[in-house]
């Protein structure tokens, strides 16, 4: 019996060895290149937001274009019906100030995925940077 035993082992071994052999790359051989994926590329933090393509639905039903609506209509003191929607621009901000810093603040120095939303109204144009929820930063004012 001990025989037996000895060779269903040493069976059991050499095919365990020769399946991690098979999925190792060869000694000397070149290592393959990753596959490649369809992630969107991002900006590097040393470069400006870039922007890219709206990938939401219409800007009525994008929930960070509805919290820059709802900011402007206040800060313009009129109704959000009162207010165009000139132009929307995906956005990969290089840090949590979405482009729009202010001095003395620290922000979180990741990437952050939003928007830049240009409304009109009320005899002005207002340029907001978001997040993609509802997080908004007033830039510009004209």
């Amino acid at each position: 019996m001990v025989p037996k035993a000895g060779s269903i082992l040493i069976t059991t071994c050499t095919l365990l060895l020769s399946a991690c052999a098979a999925a190792a790359p060869a000694p000397g051989s070149a290592p393959q290149p990753p596959a490649p994926t369809t992630a969107p590329s991002v900006a590097s933090p040393a470069v400006a937001a870039s922007p890219v393509a709206v990938t939401s639905p219409s800007p009525q039903t994008n929930p960070a274009v509805e919290a820059a609506l709802a900011a402007a209509a206040t800060r313009l003191g009129v109704a959000r019906a009162d207010l165009r929607v000139e132009r929307v621009e995906a956005r990969e901000w290089p840090d949590a100030s979405l482009g729009c810093p202010q001095q003395g603040v620290l922000y979180a120095q990741v990437l952050t995925s939003g928007y830049l939303v240009v409304l009109s109204g009320g005899g002005k144009q207002l340029e907001y940077h978001t997040d993609e929820r509802s997080k908004v930063v007033l830039c510009q004012e004209r």
